[in-house]
Order: structure tokens, then sequence, then C-alpha cells
């Protein structure tokens, strides 16, 4: 009989991304989001670096997993052992794809200046859950509509976007979660709404 305690790995995956979750319905799998605090107690008690913290929070993984699926993504950049202090956007969106992380990557319109994030939030932004790079840092933000954010990072759970939690920083590079644990019913509407107008669709 097989060993049914051993991960089944998913079609398409290297070897060491063979944790990956099955595929479930989206609606089946919104949960409440994981807070820093515990990716703190995971890390030995120290503030854990923000782009693992974000692959973790965003998977609903624990952080020395997600810091390993970020060196699945790209075993070449980061170190074999030890802490990842600087991650790659290009890698935080293949540790989502490695984990079956559905999501949407939006690129600010070359045309248009880059907005703070307070800015950002107050333009035609749809409710729902965005993995974001801002001015040297990564973070979740939750729109929950009608210009309220809230932060969840490597320092926030849940804190109310403002200029002393990242508002005031430059957006850079914006991707709207569409899959994994944050998205659903808890993690606001789904389908048929657009994301931000002066934001185009860029190919994953």
């Amino acid at each position: 009989m097989p060993d049914m305690s051993l991960p089944v790995p998913a079609p398409g995956l290297s070897p060491c991304c063979a944790y990956a979750e099955p595929t479930l319905p989206r609606r089946a799998r919104a949960a409440e989001p994981r807070g820093h605090l515990a990716l703190t107690a995971e890390n030995g008690g120290r503030t854990p670096w923000c782009g693992p913290a974000a692959v973790a929070l965003a998977t609903g993984r624990g952080y020395h997993e997600a810091s390993e699926l970020l060196r699945c993504s790209a075993p070449g950049w980061y170190p074999g052992q030890g802490p990842i202090v600087t991650a790659y956007w290009r890698d935080l969106l293949a540790a989502l794809r490695h984990a079956g992380v559905e999501h949407e990557v939006l690129d600010p319109a070359p045309d248009l200046p880059r907005q703070s994030l307070l800015r950002f939030v107050r333009g035609k932004l749809a409710p729902g859950w965005y993995l974001l790079r801002v001015t040297d840092h990564f973070l979740l933000l939750h729109h929950e509509g009608f210009g309220l954010a809230t932060v969840h990072d490597n320092r926030h759970s849940r804190a109310l976007l403002g200029a002393r939690t990242h508002g005031r920083r430059k957006v850079t590079h914006v991707a709207r979660l569409l899959g994994g644990p944050l998205a659903g019913p808890l993690g606001g509407p789904l389908d048929g709404q657009p994301s931000h107008q002066p934001f185009s669709a860029k190919a994953r």
C-alpha cells in the first residue's frame, strides 16, 4: 500500500516544490490571514524579512516553508541555508505559482508617475487582496472598499493603511490574489471586476 503521508507532487512542478496545495474550489479555500506575530515566533522571535513574510501570508505557509519556495523558484540567487534578506519580485510571483496561488499581475502604466500607496488605494481599486512591492518593501494589502484598506506584512497584522503604515511609499509592482487561502468570501470579490483602471494586466 502506498505511503499516504507523503505529499503528492503537483503536475508540472519540480520535486522541491512538490508540496504545492491541491486545487480546490476557490470559495472553499478562503480563510483568515495569519499574523506577523506567528511569523516572528516561527523565526525564533526575530522580525522576519518582508519577502518571505509576504509569501507566507499570501500562501498560508510557514515562514521557513515560504523561504524554501523562494529558493526553489530561483536556486541560483539565494543561499542554500540561512535567512533570505533580499528577495525579488519575479521570485515572489514564481513562489505563488509553485504554491498554486492564482494571481493577476498588474504594472503601472508607463506614462503615469508612481503613486503613493495611499493614492493608489483611493483610486478605482477593486476590493480584494493584493501583493505589492512599494519602495524597498513587500506587503499584502486588503482593500475592503470605499478607500478602506489594511496592511499585512512582517510587522503589521490588519493595520489600517496610513502614513505610518507605508502609505507614503511609492507603488512599483502589483499582483491581485485570485486564489490561495485569502481569496473567496473573506478575501473579497473574485470575478467580473477590474482591478484598477490606471494599471494594465500583464502576462504572468
